[in-house]
């Protein structure tokens, strides 16, 4: 008897039993779809938090004012002096309206040394023209999106073009009104969603915005560290300087913090389903347990017509093992389709959304797309053949011990 053979003897073994079988299977298909799901959503979330903080370098940290405490150059040179610290970059920040071709849009203006923007956001690059000098007070660079009419593929803004920058301001609780034209030198390219969100902004020089917004401090700094390994001296060292009032941020570490959470999450959830698969292991022990004692005669009458112990074995073992291949490859399609369906539910179910409030533009919404990776789905298909394999070889080596002569007599 070969091993086709036997796996369709066990086969049609299980179809008898249909009820029982399609119980324990069902065990398998839960566990595996549970696991592959969570692989799959945890990947997409994965990249998702990966893909917001890619446009900002690793090494740069974003500190902005709290407090009576003032950004100037006094500041500047003292968080220089750092250790670890490669670069400080002051800017401005405002919210503003962009005037062009009789139509408005908002945007965040940065006024800060354009010679710069590489280190900070190592992603960047110009779709046409270049960056605005220091020495140039009516220069501006759009970011991609804000070339476009809103909500239209219309151009709204093109290399040379003059726009106006529209901002409000409020003085002695009374709102002013600035408006100042600026020629767009710099168009930039698209660069993705972001934590930060480039394609909305635009970008002065530091000495632009420092009259346009009749403003002596500045908003915050950029700095830039040696290395990745000295934001958090570097953090620290500054908390010591000026206590809180100075906001630091780390989208390295909100990135990390923020998988770290999630991982946590998932964890338990993968508890879960390897608690669901152990589950299905003592099903399938139970079901091939009961199967035997069903079967005493039927086994007396195997093992009389010449059948070893060990073929015996294997006639039980391949009912195990055809429950594990069937529900682990229906729990792999199931937890495929039920990834999308947790990761709808994580996304529209709970609304969550991230605003970069702090730099402007769109509402960002968290945007899920599950990755797989065959290999893993492979392997997880893999582990619940082997589980349902060492689950019934207990009633498989039971069944192979039966004395033939006992087991005929059995009623």
């Amino acid at each position: 008897m070969n091993i086709i053979e036997i796996f369709r003897f066990s086969f049609e073994a299980l179809l008898e039993r249909k009820v029982r079988a399609t119980l324990t299977t069902l065990m398998v298909v839960i566990g595996v779809a549970l696991l592959v799901a969570l692989h799959g959503t945890g990947n997409g979330f994965t990249n998702f938090v990966n893909e917001q903080f890619s446009n900002l370098g690793a090494n740069v940290l974003i500190v902005s004012g709290r407090g009576s405490i003032e950004i100037d150059e006094t500041l500047i040179r003292e968080v220089s002096k750092l250790e670890g610290v490669r670069e400080v970059v002051p800017f401005y920040q405002k919210r503003a309206f962009i005037s062009s071709k009789g139509e408005t849009q908002a945007s965040m203006i940065i006024g800060m040394d354009q010679s710069k923007l590489s280190l900070l956001f190592p992603t960047i690059s110009f779709k046409s023209g270049t960056y605005v000098s220091e020495t140039d007070n009516v220069g501006i660079i759009l970011g991609n999106e804000l070339t476009r009419a809103p909500g239209r593929e219309e151009q709204f803004a093109t290399l040379g073009q003059t726009v106006r920058i529209i901002y409000q301001k409020y003085v002695n609780q009374q709102p002013i009104i600035f408006q100042r034209a600026f020629v767009v030198r710099g168009i930039l390219k698209y660069v993705g969603s972001g934590i930060i969100p480039v394609d909305q902004m635009a970008f002065i020089s530091t000495s632009a915005a420092k009259n346009f917004f009749n403003q002596k401090s500045y908003d915050g700094l950029y700095i830039i560290t040696e290395s990745p390994s000295f934001n958090d001296s570097v953090m620290n060292e500054i908390r010591e300087m000026y206590g809180s009032d100075l906001i630091i941020i780390s989208p390295q570490v909100i990135s990390n913090v923020i998988l770290q959470i999630t991982g946590g999450v998932s964890l338990f959830i993968r508890i879960i389903a390897m608690v669901s698969l152990l589950v299905a292991s003592v099903g399938i022990i139970t079901t091939l347990h009961t199967s035997v004692l069903e079967r005493i005669k039927e086994i007396g009458l195997l093992k009389a017509l010449g059948f070893t112990n060990r073929l015996v074995l294997g006639v039980f073992l391949c009912e195990a093992t055809i429950i594990g291949i069937i529900g682990g490859g229906l729990g792999s399609l199931l937890g495929i389709v039920l990834s999308y369906g947790m990761s709808w539910i994580l996304v529209r179910g709970l609304n969550i959304d991230i605003k970069p409030s702090s730099y402007g533009g769109e509402t960002l919404s968290i945007q899920i797309v599950p990755t797989f990776d065959l290999g893993n789905i492979i392997s997880m298909w893999l582990l619940s053949i082997v589980l349902s394999m060492i689950s019934g070889f207990y009633p498989s080596w039971r069944a192979s011990r039966l004395d033939p002569v006992e087991a005929l007599r059995h009623e």
